[in-house]
């Protein structure tokens, strides 16, 4: 199967025509397979126009206020399964179970609340939510999450402690890795949202795709692009979606381990007799 492109993007507003217009042009020419979009700020009049420019693979959130409002997109090449809407929260979180070339998959989208109460109570309730679904199946979480969990990921301090570390549990809990972060773990410079105000900037990284980790090996590519008549950038991840078996994830050590002295002491000895063992091997690596 040929890979999926997963993007996220908060489009500031879609509700006037002329910007909808051109951000969903823009879409189109990117080529993306699965598209979450934040601040649409739609209702139910404005399906029909959505759909007569995208086609009727669009799922919404509505909501008016307008900081809030979701929808997620697919390409008129992609046609999935849908097993399921739920709209946990509305205007802020939407979530497709659907199915793709027999895998099972829950596309989430969010768009966390600016304030910090707002934040924790969304983070809660989003937490709650998530804990229903299947543990078994592959989770891409995408959206605009309005926090960050990283020092590097901002240029001032996080507002909301509370909120990051209810988002920290959400990503330990469901074993969720930030597929930016783990292809460029070096990266210290690439933002997601500037904000230039009295002469001051602020930066941050506030798009996220989170992908299980069980289904980590999926992902083959990340990226984040600039986008038009939006503050935000575009966030994207490229990745296999299919029954196809992924390869083996990460092993991870488990650090608890050197606190046990009998382990510690069984495995000098071990390594003290492999040691020994290399001149029975052609080569380093068979070794």
């Amino acid at each position: 199967m040929t890979p999926l492109t997963i993007a996220t993007l908060n489009t500031r507003g879609c509700r006037m025509a002329f910007r909808r217009s051109q951000v969903l042009s823009f879409l189109q020419e990117g080529g993306y397979s699965v598209i979450f979009l934040q601040e649409t700020y739609t209702d139910l009049t404005a399906e029909d126009s959505w759909w007569l420019e995208w086609g009727d693979r669009v799922y919404f959130s509505h909501s008016t206020i307008r900081q809030a409002g979701v929808a997620t997109l697919f390409s008129p090449d992609l046609w999935p399964e849908v097993l399921g809407v739920a709209e946990a929260v509305p205007g802020r979180l939407l979530h497709l179970r659907v199915r793709i070339e027999g895998l099972v998959v829950n596309l989430v989208n969010i768009y966390a609340p600016t304030s910090g109460p707002e934040q924790l109570q969304f983070y809660q309730q989003a937490s709650t939510f998530l804990g229903t679904l299947d543990s078994h199946e592959c989770l891409v979480l995408g959206g605009d999450f309005n926090t960050t969990l990283e020092k590097q990921d901002r240029s001032g301090t996080e507002q909301s402690p509370a909120t990051a570390d209810t988002l920290w549990e959400i990503v330990e809990h469901h074993s969720l890795v930030d597929i930016w972060h783990d292809h460029h773990p070096d990266d210290t410079s690439t933002f997601t949202f500037v904000q230039v105000e009295a002469h001051r900037s602020s930066h941050s990284l506030l798009d996220h795709i989170y992908l299980s980790h069980f289904h980590l090996s999926r992902a083959h590519s990340s990226s984040i692009r600039l986008a038009p008549f939006s503050d935000h950038h575009l966030a994207t991840v490229t990745a296999s979606l299919c029954t196809e078996r992924p390869g083996p994830a990460y092993w991870h050590f488990n650090n608890s381990l050197l606190e046990d002295e009998g382990f510690v002491t069984s495995f000098r000895e071990f390594w003290l007799a492999w040691r020994g063992q290399r001149h029975a091997f052609p080569s380093a690596r068979q070794w």
